[in-house]
């Protein structure tokens, strides 16, 4: 098992050290845009019942006089998925060289690393099942706000209930095939009537203002570093409803469903670090979901 590098333990002795710079993964996007659902106590999967809607075509219309005729009865079907939590870990160990001679707080920082990487995992893991969705938009030349609003057609035309989020990879949202490349050159939000291929100013407002755009036609929008690889040069992000896909988890109080575990190791002088994660997802409703898969380069 490697050791944690003791350069900074070794080289700290009579400098001032400086806050640390932890580098962390953008995780935890996808969590609250899913249904989440925690295992009971004594048991290990989680079933998510799906009842099929029933159409207009399933009602009847009595004609006059017809108040006490007996139709036959119509089925309600349901569907069963099925998540087996399974641990999702990673560890590290830490020496006691480098936790005492160390200014920074080094245990508390490798921990939160360590943590935030099984966080980026299940953004992973959710991310992967947006290239099952049936339904797919998107075009060669970046994403479009019409690509959106096609997403959202194919939603509302399968009566996905809301609210809507878009999960989608920073390169679809940013850049010259990017979302924002709907602005145009022009350079104030004051001026911007309208996006290249539709939309509004309040958009242009948002990008302008804040840098990045947090809501379309009543869509949530979220980048993830996560959002899977397409054919070449093209990123598979999506729009969906939380009913499209679910997750069943192991909940450690107040729906955290990663915990940190230290083990100490006393033969080799030495902390265990281990991060746990443990869950499991699925794609629920097909037709809840659109991926948008598009140009990015």
């Amino acid at each position: 098992m490697a050791n944690t590098d003791v350069g900074v333990a070794a080289g700290g002795l009579g400098k001032t050290i400086a806050a640390a710079i932890v580098q962390f993964n953008k995780a935890a996007v996808t969590p609250d845009l899913v249904s989440m659902v925690a295992a009971v106590k004594g048991s290990n999967t989680v079933q998510f019942p799906i009842y099929s809607k029933l159409g207009v075509s399933d009602v009847t219309n009595e004609a006059t006089g017809d108040e006490d005729t007996e139709v036959a009865a119509t089925s309600i079907t349901t569907a069963a998925t099925n998540v087996e939590i399974l641990r999702n870990h990673i560890n590290a160990r830490v020496t006691d060289l480098a936790a005492h001679g160390n200014a920074d707080a080094l245990m508390i920082n490798a921990g939160q690393v360590l943590g935030n990487a099984v966080a980026a995992e299940f953004d992973a893991n959710i991310c992967a099942l947006f290239d099952g969705f049936a339904t797919s938009k998107g075009t060669d030349d970046g994403l479009r706000f019409l690509d959106i609003m096609d997403a959202v057609a194919s939603l509302e035309s399968n009566d996905a209930p809301r609210p809507y989020a878009a999960v989608l990879h920073p390169q679809q949202m940013y850049g010259s095939y990017g979302l924002s490349n709907e602005l145009g050159v022009t350079q104030t939000a004051s001026s911007v009537g309208a996006f290249a291929h539709g939309g509004a100013a309040s958009v242009a407002e948002q990008f302008f203002g804040a840098g990045f755009v947090t809501s379309i036609a009543g869509i949530n929008f979220f980048t993830s570093p996560q959002v899977i690889d397409g054919d070449t040069g093209r990123k598979k992000g999506a729009v969906f409803a939380k009913t499209a896909l679910g997750a069943g988890y192991l909940d450690f109080g107040g729906g955290n469903f990663i915990e940190m575990r230290t083990e100490r190791n006393e033969l080799g002088a030495s902390t265990n670090l281990v991060a746990n994660g443990y869950w499991a997802v699925s794609e629920l409703v097909d037709l809840h979901g659109v991926e948008i898969h598009t140009e990015i380069s």
